[in-house]
């Protein structure tokens, strides 16, 4: 067991958050105190300001000291046993896997988010000791540390060092938005020649890519020569200005709209050209070494998609007379959709659609495998991962039998049996001492190793139990 900094111990006499009942409780009923002086409101909200500072660092603290004193077996030995990581960069020490899993659900996040808090954590005390000391006396506030550290988080812990001590005299001092004009220059001066590999790993991890839907429209970004992205933004501007603006077509008043509706026309335009027509680009005169030599396809490829629809008996989709065909449609892998604008979207795609009529009736099987049918029905009745405030894709997860599977035992694998669960999830329900139950199918009923109570559904997580203090 490591014995944690004096810093951190010194840490601990902060003062803890106490409610300010008698500034909240106004608020929340409604009441309006007139003999409240603008003084003491003023004070009331510094108050709790500060309470909120004071909380933040007795977390971040908290945090550590479990990083530093959580144990494992060190001779346990076999796949799926709890190993050392670093969740933090260099020069920070290693850690309890598992960690991860308590504190996430602790905090209401993912085991995911919980490690990166982690190895934030223990960046900041490793790799830059005057920040650190900054946030234990309230001078900067953790989320402004962690925006440092993970700006810095590709140095070298020496390197971060530099950073840390030239910026030492404006943390704390200086607005937040110099502070941070100021440090990429601070970066690149720690280390010149890690500040010219990282130009060249951008140079060639150059990329366009497309968000999920969301309110029915995608999201474009990515990394491109510099030169090209000049030039298009010329060519956007270009074809905007061709649209009309007068004051009765509302989509065309500005020129981020127009722009938006000349992105569209120059990529109907250039999918046109390379399905049906010809190739975009002379390939004839580049050398093989900058572009490779492709043939232009005869007929047009449609776009694939798959398109889930969940059928019940009672569904006006049933009805051959329905009253209404606004409802929401949901595209495998891109997102929800008004089905009104299915017809455009769907247009020349190549749709597969399987409906789940009854995932309750799918009958259990003997065989430790899970069907593909049942594995889908599985994937939308709880579609992340099942564990206290999972995030992965059910997709991506292990089909895990909550009560493990018996060779020999029939009818083992059915829904009220199974749940998606990432793989560290997974290893931890097998070695980590965590429990599981299923009381009811979809739902999930969890006992952390040090007695806290989680249940999962599809709608979500709530902490149903916390251990008595002994």
């Amino acid at each position: 067991m490591r014995t944690p900094p004096p810093d951190v111990d010194e840490a601990r006499t902060l003062p803890a958050p106490v409610l300010i009942a008698a500034s909240v409780q106004p608020v929340l009923s409604g009441t309006v105190v007139e003999d409240e002086s603008n003084h003491e409101i003023l004070d009331a909200i510094d108050h709790a300001h500060q309470q909120l500072i004071a909380a933040e660092i007795a977390e971040l603290v908290g945090i550590l000291r479990a990083a530093d004193r959580w144990k494992i077996d060190q001779d346990a030995v076999g796949a799926g046993i709890e190993r050392l990581i670093q969740p933090g960069h260099d020069g920070t020490p290693r850690i309890a896997e598992f960690l991860a899993l308590e504190i996430g659900a602790l905090l209401g996040i993912s085991q995911t988010s919980a490690l990166c808090r982690i190895g934030d954590a223990l960046d900041l005390r490793h790799r830059h000791p005057k920040l650190w000391q900054a946030v234990l006396t309230g001078k900067v506030r953790v989320w402004q540390a962690t925006k440092i550290c993970l700006e810095c988080a590709h140095l070298s812990r020496s390197a971060a060092h530099n950073v840390d001590a030239a910026m030492a005299a404006s943390v704390g001092m200086l607005p937040w938005t110099r502070i941070m004009k100021a440090l990429p220059g601070q970066i690149i001066a720690a280390d010149p020649d890690t500040a010219r590999q990282r130009e060249q790993a951008r140079r060639e991890s150059r990329r366009i890519r497309i968000s999920p839907i969301e309110d029915g429209h995608v999201s474009i970004y990515g990394v491109v020569n510099p030169v090209d992205g000049i030039k298009f933004d010329h060519v956007l501007n270009e074809v905007a200005k061709t649209f009309p603006t007068e004051p009765d077509t509302p989509l065309c008043r500005d020129l981020d709209r127009r722009r938006s509706l000349a992105f569209g026309m120059i990529t109907q335009d250039a999918y046109t050209k390379l399905h049906r027509e010809k190739p975009l680009l002379d390939l004839s005169e580049t050398p093989s070494n900058r572009l490779p030599q492709r043939s232009t396809p005869t007929t047009q490829q449609p776009i694939g998609c798959t398109l889930i629809v969940h059928i019940s008996a009672d569904d006006p989709a049933l009805d051959p007379s329905p009253t209404s065909t606004t409802g929401v449609a949901r595209i495998e892998g891109w997102g929800p959709l008004l089905t009104e604008q299915l017809p455009h979207f769907l247009n020349g795609a190549n749709i597969t659609v399987r409906p789940i009529i009854d995932p309750a009736g799918i009958r259990p099987v003997d065989s430790y495998e899970t069907p593909a049918r049942m594995r889908l029905a599985l994937e939308q009745r709880n579609p992340v991962d099942v564990f206290p405030y999972g995030t992965t894709q059910a997709s991506r997860c292990d089909s895990d039998h909550t009560i493990p599977y018996i060779d020999g035992r029939s009818s083992q694998t059915h829904l009220g049996n199974l749940g998606p669960l990432s793989r560290k999830a997974h290893r931890a329900k097998t070695h980590g001492k965590w429990k599981l139950e299923q009381p009811t199918p979809g739902t999930f009923h969890w006992t952390s190793p040090h007695g806290y109570q989680y249940q999962v559904t599809p709608t979500g997580t709530i902490r149903i139990r916390v251990p008595e203090q002994t």
